[in-house]
């Protein structure tokens, strides 16, 4: 008996970091999204920049609020190189985004999105539950850096949300980004 509770502890050590989530930092996964335009928005798009990518629900009251915390971060710092890219996971995101969009005064990218979404993103398995917002920054070289679950109540503490937010993205901000090879001379 004890010999099979041994065994079982092992496999369960083997297999947790494939049944929760993946480490950060790691690469970010080459995704597209698209816009309720019908258009596909590419991460690959905001190479060299910082990025914070949220998964919400439309309707939910922790993502309207922590949109209105990235808000004005995202306006005061997009000249520093910071994109934020919102992609809402409800079923019925096309109909509600034009609304949660005008209602918030959102200004950056608005995408739809599904749970497998955030799944695959996060690298998380499917017997692993999940809170919105779901929120990934993401640094100039594309490697995820932060990553925060809906349910991080120290991160999403609403006396420390704003604050929090700008201090992780700030660092990312500070850090240069990726070399450039230099074109040669003609």
């Amino acid at each position: 008996m004890a010999r099979w509770i041994r065994f079982l502890a092992l496999l369960a050590g083997c297999c947790s970091g494939a049944v929760w989530a993946a480490e950060v930092p790691r690469p970010a996964p080459h995704v597209s999204f698209k816009l309720p335009s019908g258009q596909a928005l590419s991460l690959g798009n905001f190479k060299g920049k910082v990025v914070l990518l949220k998964f919400f629900l439309t309707e939910c009251p922790h993502c309207q609020r922590t949109t209105s915390y990235i808000l004005p971060i995202y306006h005061e710092w997009k000249s520093r190189g910071l994109e934020v890219l919102g992609v809402a996971i409800n079923p019925d995101a096309r109909e509600r985004l034009p609304e949660f969009a005008a209602r918030f005064n959102v200004t950056y990218p608005l995408a739809l999105g599904d749970s497998g979404m955030v799944r695959t993103f996060g690298d998380l398995s499917v017997v692993k539950q999940f809170f919105v917002p779901y929120i990934f920054m993401i640094d100039r070289k594309g490697n995820i850096r932060y990553e925060h679950p809906g349910g991080d109540t120290s991160f999403y503490d609403p006396q420390k949300e704003e604050a929090n937010l700008r201090a992780e993205l700030d660092k990312l901000l500070r850090e240069p980004g990726p070399v450039r090879k230099a074109s040669a001379a003609r």
